[in-house]
C-alpha cells in the first residue's frame, strides 16, 4: 500500500499546487514549493517500486463496479523521470515564466502545468479502462492550454489546434481499444488475460499502436509535434518531450502485458516503423534553423528508437525468444530514462538561449560560449548524451538496442531487423552531425546580430536544474550495471514470464564498457588540466593569441558557417530541404544570396493540405448550429427516438 499511496500523495499535491497558482493572496512560493513536495514524494514512490518494493493497490466503488488504482516496477519507470523533470521544470520556471509574467499567462501556465502532472500520474497507476482514459483525456487538454500558453500569437494558436484535434483522433482509437479489451477481458479492469487465442488480440494490439503512436509522435503521425514543441514554454517543451510522448510508450507496454500472447508480425511492423520515425526525424532535424524545432524533430527520432526497443520486445515475445524480449523492452526502457535527462536538460538550455536572446533563430545568433559560458558548460553533456557517444547515458541504452537487432537477425526478423540496424546506426551519426550544428552554430563563432551580442547567463534559478540534469547525464553512463535489477523487474512486468534476468548476459560487458569510459573521462580530465596549466602557467594572465587570419585583419559574421550553409550538403538526400542560390556569371557579377527553405514532407506536403480540405468540408456542417434552442431540443428528441428504436429492434433481433 505504500507505493500506491506515495503516487496518490504526490498527485494530490500537484493538484494544490496548481489550485493555489490561481489565488492572488497568496505568496507563489507556496505553489511552488508545494509542487517540488510532490515531486519528492512521487521520486521516493518511483525509486521505492523500482528497488524491490512488491506492487501495491487500491480498490473503489465506481461506475456501478470496482476500480483498481496499482503501483509496479513499470508504472515506477514513467513516474520517476515525470517527477524529476516536473520537479525542475517549477524551479526553472520561476525565472523563465514568473507567475506575474507579461500578458498575464504566468497563472494559467502554473494551473495547468500541476493538472497535467497530476493527470499523467494518476494514468500511469490506473487499471481500469475508463479511468485511465479520464486520466487521459485531463493530460490531453492541459497540454492543450500549454502548448497554447502565449496564444497572442498565430502560430501557437495553430500549433495547438493540430495538437488537439491530433490527441482527440487518438483518444478515439484508444476508446475502442478499450472497448474491445473489457470484451476480451469481460471487465473493464485491466488485469492479465487467461491464455487462449482470440481474433480480438490483434485488433486490441493494432488499436493500441495507433491510438498510442498519435501521442508517441511515431511517423506518419507526428504531424502536429515540431510546432507545438518549438511553440510552447521551454520548461513545458521539456515536459512534453522528455515525459508526455513517453505516456504513448507506457501505454503500448502495458496493453501488450496483458494480452496472453503477441500475433505475428506486430514486433517485426513496429520494429520497421520505429526506424523509419527515427531516420526521418534525425534527417529532418538536421534541416532546421529554428533551434527549438530542431530539438521537436530530435524527439521523434528518439522516440522511434525507443519504438524500434518495443518493437524487438514484442518480436520476442511473439517468437517465445525471452533474451530477445529483455534486450527490447530493457533497452527500450532505458532509453525513456535516457531521453527523459538530456532533451529536457536540451530544452531548458534552449530555454536559457531564448531567455537571453529573444529569438529562435540560429542564423542570427553565435559566440555565445563566451556571453553565455555557464549555458554552454552546462549544455554540452546533453549534446554528446543525445549523439550516443560515450560516457554519457545514451551511449549505454542504444548499445542494448545493437545488441537486441543483432540476436533478432537469427530469429526469424531478417529484414526488419537489417533494417533497423542500418538505420540506428544512420541515425546515429547524423545525430552527431545535426547538434555539432546545433551546438557549434549557437555557441561557437561571433555574434551575427545585437541580441546576441548583448547575451548573459541566466540566474541560478534556471542553472542549477540544468546543472543537475548534466550531472544525471553523466552519472546514469557510469551506472549501468547498477541499474540491470531495475530493469530486470520492469521487464517482467511488461512480457509476464516471458524474460530472463540481463545481468547475467550483459553484466561482464557492461562492466568492461563502464570500466572503459571512467578511464576515458580520467584521462580527458587530465589533459584538461595539463593543457590549462600549460597555457595558463601559475601567477600569470590568461593569454589568448590573435587568430590565425589567412590574411584577414578581422573575423566577420558574414564569413562564418550559418545553419542554412551548415545543412546545404545534405540538401540532395533530405527530401524537404530546398536550398536556392543563384550562380555567378560574368566578369563582375552581381552580389548573390544563399537561401534555403524547409517543409515536413510527410506532415506539411502531404497530409497539411488534405487536412485543410477536409476541415473545409467540415465547415458546412455549421449550419446545423442556427443558435436556436427549440432546433437543439429537436437534434435531443431525435437522437432519444433513434436510441429507442435501435433498442426495440435489436431486441427483437436477439430475441
Amino acid at each position: 500500500m505504500l507505493d500506491v499511496a506515495l503516487v496518490l500523495l504526490a498527485a494530490c499535491s500537484w493538484i494544490g499546487a496548481s489550485l493555489l497558482s490561481l489565488s492572488g493572496k497568496l505568496d507563489e512560493r507556496w505553489s511552488r514549493w508545494l509542487g517540488l513536495c510532490g515531486a519528492l514524494v512521487g521520486i521516493l514512490g518511483a525509486g521505492h517500486g523500482l528497488l524491490g518494493g512488491v506492487p501495491s493497490r487500491l480498490d473503489f466503488p465506481f461506475w456501478h463496479g470496482t476500480a483498481r488504482l496499482e503501483s509496479d516496477a513499470l508504472s515506477a519507470a514513467f513516474l520517476l523521470p515525470l517527477h524529476l523533470v516536473a520537479g525542475l521544470g517549477v524551479a526553472y520556471g520561476k525565472e523563465y515564466w514568473p507567475l506575474n509574467h507579461l500578458r498575464g499567462t504566468g497563472r494559467s501556465l502554473r494551473f495547468h502545468f500541476g493538472l497535467l502532472v497530476a493527470a499523467m500520474t494518476c494514468l500511469l497507476v490506473a487499471r481500469h479502462g475508463l479511468v485511465f482514459l479520464l486520466a487521459w483525456e485531463v493530460m490531453a487538454v492541459c497540454a492543450f492550454f500549454l502548448i497554447g500558453t502565449d496564444h497572442e500569437l498565430s502560430e501557437v494558436r495553430h500549433a495547438s489546434w493540430v495538437y488537439l484535434v491530433c490527441t482527440h483522433t487518438g483518444t478515439a482509437l484508444l476508446t475502442a481499444m478499450t472497448i474491445l479489451l473489457a470484451r476480451r477481458s469481460g471487465s473493464l479492469l485491466w488485469l492479465p488475460i487467461p491464455a487462449g487465442p482470440s481474433p480480438l488480440d490483434g485488433w486490441i494490439l493494432l488499436l493500441a499502436i495507433l491510438g498510442f503512436g498519435f501521442k508517441a509522435g511515431f511517423l506518419p503521425l507526428h504531424f502536429w509535434l515540431p510546432s507545438a514543441h518549438a511553440g510552447a514554454p521551454s520548461h513545458v517543451s521539456a515536459m512534453l518531450s522528455a515525459v508526455m510522448l513517453k505516456m504513448g510508450i507506457y501505454g503500448i507496454l502495458r496493453v501488450s502485458g496483458l494480452l496472453p500472447a503477441i500475433p505475428r508480425g506486430f514486433g517485426a511492423a513496429l520494429l520497421a516503423l520505429g526506424a523509419l520515425s527515427a531516420v526521418y526525424g534525425v534527417g529532418n532535424a538536421l534541416a532546421q534553423r529554428d533551434y527549438k524545432r530542431l530539438l521537436a524533430y530530435s524527439s521523434i527520432e528518439n522516440l522511434g528508437i525507443i519504438g524500434m526497443g518495443v518493437g524487438l520486445g514484442l518480436a520476442g515475445r511473439a517468437n517465445h525468444d525471452p533474451w530477445l524480449v529483455a534486450l527490447g523492452f530493457g533497452g527500450a526502457v532505458f532509453h525513456v530514462w535516457n531521453h527523459a535527462l538530456f532533451k529536457s536538460l536540451l530544452f531548458f538550455g534552449a530555454g536559457s538561449v531564448l531567455h537571453a536572446t529573444g529569438t529562435r533563430d540560429m542564423e542570427a545568433l553565435g559566440g555565445l560560449a563566451s556571453r553565455m559560458p555557464r549555458t554552454a558548460l552546462l549544455l554540452f553533456p546533453a549534446v554528446l548524451a543525445v549523439s550516443a557517444l560515450p560516457p554519457f547515458n545514451a551511449f549505454l541504452s542504444e548499445w542494448f538496442l545493437y545488441r537486441g537487432i543483432f540476436a533478432s537477425l537469427s530469429s526469424g526478423y531478417l529484414w526488419s531487423a537489417a533494417l533497423a540496424l542500418v538505420a540506428l546506426a544512420f541515425t546515429g551519426g547524423l545525430a552527431a552531425v545535426a547538434f555539432a550544428k546545433f551546438y557549434g552554430i549557437l555557441f561557437l563563432g561571433t555574434p551575427r546580430s545585437p541580441a546576441a551580442s548583448h547575451a548573459h547567463d541566466p540566474s541560478r534559478a534556471m542553472l542549477l536544474p540544468m546543472a543537475i540534469l548534466a550531472c544525471l547525464c553523466l552519472g546514469t553512463g557510469l551506472a549501468g550495471p547498477l541499474l540491470l535489477p531495475s530493469l530486470d523487474r520492469i521487464v517482467a512486468v511488461a512480457a509476464p514470464g516471458g524474460s530472463v534476468p540481463l545481468g547475467p548476459g550483459l553484466g561482464t560487458d557492461l562492466r568492461f564498457l563502464v570500466g572503459a569510459e571512467t578511464l576515458l573521462l580520467a584521462v580527458a580530465f587530465t589533459a584538461y588540466l595539463w593543457w590549462r596549466r600549460a597555457l595558463v602557467p601559475p601567477g600569470r594572465a590568461e593569454f589568448r593569441p590573435p587568430t590565425w587570419d589567412c590574411g584577414y585583419a578581422l573575423t566577420l559574421p558574414r564569413a562564418e558557417y550559418t545553419g542554412s550553409s551548415f545543412s546545404d550538403a545534405w540538401a540532395p538526400v533530405l527530401p524537404g530541404l530546398k536550398a536556392r542560390i543563384r550562380r555567378l556569371t560574368g566578369n563582375f557579377p552581381k552580389p548573390v544570396a544563399f537561401r534555403s527553405e524547409f517543409r515536413d514532407v510527410v506532415g506539411e506536403r502531404y497530409l497539411g493540405p488534405r487536412m485543410e480540405r477536409l476541415a473545409a468540408r467540415l465547415l458546412r456542417f455549421r449550419r446545423l448550429q442556427p443558435g436556436y434552442l427549440s432546433v437543439y431540443i429537436l437534434y435531443v428528441l431525435l437522437a432519444l427516438l433513434g436510441a429507442f428504436l435501435w433498442m426495440g429492434l435489436r431486441g427483437r433481433l436477439l430475441g
